[in-house]
């Protein structure tokens, strides 16, 4: 187990596949709570694929580094409301920006650090056995939006990046954490109820996210509340050793890294303009920050935006689908550019997937076989 540039870890790498010295490589970064370690049965599955899978855990996760104090103190005191003051919301909203920047900046040097260390393979536009296929789950889709959002602003250094990652992948995002703005009807997260402590938030939020939900085919018709009885939830069938090896606590606890950024972000806005920058391309799509033309500036413009989703996750990610789905075919009407966007749903999944379903999430990542492409 290796720490990298930027302050990441690796937690797992299943290796390059014997015998390939072309072949694609799954960079997954975790979402809330949940570390890598949940999606570790990938690992076994990925030399059989001529493909391999490497797990990514963030910052104050185990193996990676604490976040510094200077760091936390981007992170505004966590509220519910926006303060009345403009000069506290535009200095939240600036730092808010300034700390995922700097998240998107320590994953682009991390994916650097491993394709030099690892010799990951670079990326062939027109075959998917090849390059970086970069994942992230739940709230670790931030981390995608944030990459993409900031990278024509980041130094290059010695790795073009785009010329390695071929595919990033929105993997069971909520509509909160794409900046979605929440139907009128029941916009149920029992994260954000107010009628439960923050203690009853964790404990209904972890039955509720980890459970299996049938929905209609409108947005009306998503079930917020009453799971399914079967399957039973994701958590149900995890023993003491699994959940020891894949959750770590501290971050999501009030006043934990995540559990503020998430609060904060959610009240100023920030994931709407991450998505929305990385999702539309500006006209020619050159940082203003290139001092001059002989700089180089990576894009990853023509890189996939994969949406990968499961049908019977909380009501959050099918919403957040069909709005992403909305915006890109409002997008191509009016002549907007954005990057490629490809959906794919695994039929019968819950937003743990990748624990109960793991060859046919693998499968999702890797395949250009989807049922939308822009």
């Amino acid at each position: 187990m290796t720490s990298l540039a930027g302050g990441l870890h690796v937690l797992a790498d299943s290796g390059a596949p014997e015998g390939l010295d072309h072949y694609p490589t799954v960079v997954i970064v975790h979402g809330y709570v949940w570390h890598g370690g949940i999606f570790a049965k990938l690992l076994p599955l990925a030399q059989p694929r001529g493909a391999r899978v490497i797990l990514l855990n963030r910052k104050d996760y185990p193996g990676a580094a604490p976040y510094t104090d200077e760091e936390r103190t981007l992170l505004p005191p966590a509220v519910e409301q926006l303060p009345t003051k403009e000069s506290e919301i535009r200095s939240g909203t600036e730092k808010l920006e300034m700390f995922m920047e700097q998240r998107a900046q320590e994953l682009y040097e991390c994916l650097q650090a491993l394709v030099v260390e690892r010799r990951i393979p670079p990326a062939c536009r027109t075959s998917q056995d090849c390059g970086i296929v970069l994942v992230g789950w739940s709230l670790g889709a931030c981390w995608m939006t944030a990459l993409l959002s900031h990278i024509a602003r980041l130094p290059v250094g010695n790795v073009l990046l785009s010329d390695y990652i071929r595919r990033v992948v929105l993997y069971d995002a909520l509509a909160c954490l794409l900046g979605y703005p929440y139907p009128a009807q029941d916009p149920y997260n029992p994260f954000r109820d107010s009628t439960l402590t923050y203690e009853e938030r964790g404990q209904v939020f972890t039955k509720w996210i980890t459970s299996y939900f049938s929905h209609g085919e409108t947005a009306e018709r998503f079930e917020r509340r009453e799971a399914l009885s079967t399957p039973l939830p994701t958590l149900a069938s995890m023993s003491n050793e699994d959940f020891a090896s894949t959750v770590h606590v501290p971050p999501g606890l009030p006043g934990g890294s995540d559990w503020t950024l998430l609060h904060d972000c959610l009240t100023y806005g920030t994931f709407t303009g991450l998505r929305e920058r990385a999702l539309f391309l500006p006209a020619g799509f050159i940082s203003e920050d290139v001092a001059d033309n002989t700089a180089r500036v990576d894009t990853c413009a023509d890189v996939e935006i994969r949406s990968v989703w499961g049908d019977h996750s909380v009501w959050e990610v099918p919403y957040a689908v069909m709005m992403l789905r909305q915006e890109v075919n409002e997008a191509n009407k009016h002549g907007k550019v954005t990057r490629p966007v490809s959906m794919l749903c695994v039929k019968g999944a819950n937003h743990f997937a990748q624990w109960d379903y793991p060859e046919r999430v693998l499968d999702a990542f890797l395949t250009d076989n989807v049922d939308f492409r822009s």
